[in-house]
């Protein structure tokens, strides 16, 4: 009773007013329970059993009046179907025998007929045709490489509630998607995971998994086929969803792959529409200059460590966004939402508060930050608005750098796939004009041109890739990890190296990578000195967690989960729509810069301290511009380097070298300016 009342409860909160009727929803939690747990069929048996007897011996103590004792023994012997048990002749317990036998074969043949039924009840719950009844629950349309790392992020959001329900509705059979998410061990922490056979352009299919009823509809992009195919498919998915104003009181998280879609897909219906893969290239592009930016960013997104907020704080209006940041001691301070929705992401150490603003921070959890009335560090001009310092030091920006560079650069590109158009948009407004970009892989050179054109027609119409001119460099399938063939690439004379994942498989792509990638190194280290004038630092995409830690074992570091990364933008905007506009702001790259730089590159002319303290060194970047500290390195024994970002201790001092960096958030133009 307690149970039923449960999910009574349950089906009130998020159910009721819809098709289904409880005696619905009690039989679907029933049959996904028995289908799902392994005891299930012997916890069944077993309280069957017992209920007959007890229930059975019970009546017959009210109704004889014999005693409890008596009566369980007398159920018992009849239950078990025995008429001999007081039978004293041979002839008599013979006769009992055989009734009992001929009892039980008349008794298995309604068994049969009940168990074919209860059968093909159950196949049709295992093949995925069953209806799921949920509500409040995440909804995940479509299965790709992706899939798991994203459940994986979003059961992290939701541990803290006990864990959440996620339904899968993808094309293929229900019993090849379970084992794909099984096999992948994926950690669930508290949540259920339902799976179910279907295409998510029917409507049938989609009330199949009770899309009304979910709280969170995440629309994945089809990563088998081309991004122009893909989003031909989301088209239709989002016309199905929006022919029946689905879901009516959820949200709905669109995984753009072509970021010329974006806006379509935005006034199709209503969606958040994330463009992650652009993204994924984008950091690649600039991990080439700023190596682990990639892993910092990584941290920004997980549910691992510190998140985005967002919060309005109406005691903060009227003050400088530099007297804010040196008042909460326990968050990063980033940004603005201003009243209108605008992300604006450091605004000026001068930028005044409006009413109406939301503060966006980077903070433990939500309530794990506070406003001091106080600066947590004071030093003279921390609490005053001060003279804008931008225009004032150019020597400082001249030297950083903008976005682009002002030289022709040589760019290697080795392996081919979808990213390649996104990365080569990237690189067309970083690299000096001049440039040259070679592209090594097994695919057909003719193939590759044709793509290609295409791509920069796309990215550019009219126009095409201006800053540089790109040659190919094809291999034949089997001997693409040859030494002899890499070697005629002599990577050390290239300034920026690109390694994309590659293969039939995400697992055949990743070892692939790590072959070719262990050939170069080997490489590079048979290089004598006069040609090794640069490090060896190649930007490396990867599928699986485990190729991270055996790249790690090289000494390379540099790396993309481009998987992961996916999945993590996806999680973070499902939970919190906000987050979008961070990420957009954050790269899109048209007036502030993500950078990792020395204490030296940026602070000149500053002695390099002996120790530093966060807070002290965020300090020291107001005064020579609009540069916003997020984290800093720490420069290990065994030459790797770990990020913390948002430390707890932002006002002692800890030891500092010059192998430490800063990363920061950089603006290197005036907001609204065009130049």
């Amino acid at each position: 009773i307690p149970i039923v009342r449960l999910e009574r409860k349950q089906f009130d909160e998020y159910i009721s007013g819809g098709r289904e009727t409880f005696p619905d929803y009690l039989k679907y939690r029933f049959t996904d329970w028995f289908t799902t747990s392994d005891s299930a069929p012997s916890v069944v048996l077993i309280f069957l059993a017992v209920g007959l007897i007890v229930t059975g011996a019970i009546l017959y103590a009210l109704v004889v009046g014999e005693s409890p004792s008596h009566a369980l023994w007398r159920i018992f012997v009849w239950a078990s179907a025995s008429p001999a048990e007081n039978e004293v002749t041979p002839a008599g317990r013979m006769l009992g025998i055989m009734v009992t036998v001929c009892g039980m074969v008349i008794l298995s043949l309604l068994f049969g007929i009940v168990s074919e039924i209860f059968a093909s009840k159950m196949a049709e719950a295992k093949t995925g045709l069953m209806k799921v009844v949920e509500g409040g629950h995440c909804v995940i349309l479509g299965y790709t490489d992706c899939t798991r790392c994203l459940i994986e992020e979003l059961a992290k959001a939701k541990e803290s509630n006990g864990g959440g329900t996620f339904v899968i509705l993808a094309p293929g059979s229900k019993e090849e998607l379970e084992h794909m998410f099984l096999s992948s061990h994926t950690d669930l922490r508290g949540s259920r995971v339902i799976i179910r056979s279907g295409n998510p352009v029917y409507v049938r299919d989609l009330e199949k998994v009770s899309v009304q009823s979910a709280s969170q509809v995440v629309v994945l992009a089809d990563s088998d086929c081309s991004p122009e195919e893909a989003d031909a498919k989301t088209i239709r998915t989002l016309l199905a969803l929006k022919g029946q104003n689905w879901p009516p009181k959820g949200r709905l998280i669109v995984q753009c792959a072509n970021p010329a879609n974006r806006h379509l897909l935005e006034k199709l219906y209503k969606a958040d529409v994330v463009v992650v893969g652009n993204i994924v290239t984008k950091l690649m592009a600039q991990s080439s200059n700023q190596p682990g930016l990639a892993n910092v960013f990584s941290m920004m997104l997980g549910f691992d460590g510190d998140e985005f907020y967002s919060k309005e704080w109406p005691e903060l209006v009227g003050m400088s966004f530099k007297q804010v940041v040196f008042r909460f001691p326990e968050a990063v301070v980033l940004g603005v939402f201003t009243a209108d929705g605008e992300c604006i992401l450091n605004p000026g150490w001068d930028y005044q508060v409006q009413v109406g603003d939301h503060l966006v921070v980077l903070a433990e959890d939500d309530d794990a930050y506070t406003f001091n009335n106080d600066p947590y560090y004071w030093k003279e001009g921390v609490d005053t608005p001060r003279r804008r310092a931008f225009v004032k030091q150019p020597t400082l920006h001249a030297q950083l750098g903008n976005v682009q560079d002002d030289h022709p650069s040589k760019v290697l590109i080795i392996g081919w796939n979808d990213n390649i158009g996104p990365l080569l948009n990237n690189l067309d407004g970083m690299v000096g004009d001049g440039s040259t970009v070679r592209i090594y892989s097994p695919e057909p050179e003719a193939d590759r041109k044709a793509a290609i054109e295409n791509l920069a027609q796309q990215w550019a119409p009219g126009a095409g890739f201006e800053s540089f001119t790109i040659t190919h460099a094809e291999v034949d399938d089997h001997v693409v990890t040859s030494q002899v063939e890499l070697k005629v690439l002599r990577h050390q004379d290239y300034d920026k190296v690109f390694v994309l994942t590659e293969g039939n498989d995400r697992d055949s792509g990743d070892q692939r990578t790590v072959a070719i990638l262990t050939q170069l190194q080997n490489i590079h280290d048979m290089l004598p000195d006069s040609e090794k004038t640069r490090r060896f630092c190649p930007v490396v995409e990867m599928c699986e967690d485990s190729t991270k830690e055996h790249l790690k074992l090289c000494n390379l570091t540099n790396v993309i989960h481009s998987s992961s990364l996916v999945s993590q933008a996806l999680a973070a905007v499902t939970e919190d729509a906000k987050v979008n506009g961070i990420y957009a702001d954050l790269m899109s790259g048209r007036e502030h810069t993500f950078d990792i730089r020395s204490f030296q590159q940026l602070l000149p002319g500053e002695t390099e301290p002996k120790e530093l303290s966060f807070a002290e060194a965020a300090w020291k970047l107001s005064i020579v511009g609009d540069i916003s500290l997020i984290a800093w390195s720490r420069f290990c024994g065994d030459g790797h380097i770990s990020w913390q970002m948002n430390p707890y201790d932002k006002v002692t001092p800890r030891p500092w070298t010059p192998n430490d960096r800063l990363v920061v958030l950089r603006r290197f133009k005036e907001r609204g300016s065009s130049d």
